[in-house]
């Protein structure tokens, strides 16, 4: 989480944001934006979120103080990702409309994240990232091998587990019960497969890490930013790279 503070008509909000590479644009939930910004949703222009309809609206805001930079007329999405969640995601989420062009240093051990210049390289180990198409354009996907096998990866810095696609794998896995969901599909309980301790390679790069079986259908899997075991790294918008940091 980290500082920032929103401005949107005659209203300054300072808050804890969440962050996520995995996001076209910035996320606001809907009931922060009527109790918080004073904002009538019922007015916003619907739209959509990565390419689906999820019922979500968008919404200009004046402009975003975030890690000492300020960003103008930021366009947001906004909808009910509390109630659909469970409480179990921020307030706001600021996507890559704003992360996006820049490099930004990560420490998730001493919880800071601090921008750096995308012109410089940090790091030896360095993992390349391509980008999709139309609504996937900003999004990081990452090939790797997963126990010896060849997956892709989408890599964002959201909170949660680790997720192979769906399919199976010939790693011991365990049994797991717990509320789990998504934006698409909400929050309830399930029973899903863990793999823990799978060896994973991206590039010269090599890690162990836990990850939870996807949906039937997910033919790509996810990397969070805690799977690099404690390192720090950069995120290198203009290069398409993540430097693992000694």
């Amino acid at each position: 989480m980290v500082d920032a503070t929103i401005h949107h008509k005659n209203v300054a909000h300072h808050l804890e944001v969440g962050l996520s590479t995995g996001m076209s644009h910035c996320l606001l939930d809907s009931t922060y934006v009527v109790d918080s910004l004073g904002v009538d949703i019922s007015q916003l222009k619907p739209s959509t979120i990565n390419g689906e309809k999820r019922g979500c609206c968008v919404l200009q805001l004046d402009s975003l103080e975030f890690c000492g930079e300020t960003y103008r007329k930021v366009w947001c999405l906004v909808m009910e990702t509390k109630r659909r969640l469970k409480g179990n995601m921020p307030r706001v989420v600021i996507g890559n409309n704003v992360l996006g062009g820049k490099a930004w240093r990560v420490d998730l051990k001493g919880q800071t994240f601090t921008p750096c210049s995308p012109k410089l390289h940090y790091s030896k180990t360095r993992l390349k990232w391509k980008t999709g198409s139309t609504y996937e354009s900003t999004m990081m996907f990452l090939k790797a091998k997963v126990g010896g096998r060849k997956v892709r990866l989408q890599f964002t810095m959201d909170l949660g587990k680790n997720i192979l696609p769906h399919g199976i794998y010939p790693f011991p896995s365990t049994a797991l019960t717990k509320e789990g969901g998504s934006l698409q599909r909400g929050i309830s309980e399930e029973t899903i497969p863990v793999y823990e301790g799978v060896t994973t390679e991206i590039g010269d790069f090599r890690f162990t890490t836990d990850y939870v079986l996807g949906y039937p259908g997910d033919e790509m899997g996810t990397l969070r930013a805690t799977a690099f075991e404690g390192h720090p790294f950069v995120v290198n918008y203009k290069k398409k790279l993540i430097e693992i940091l000694e």
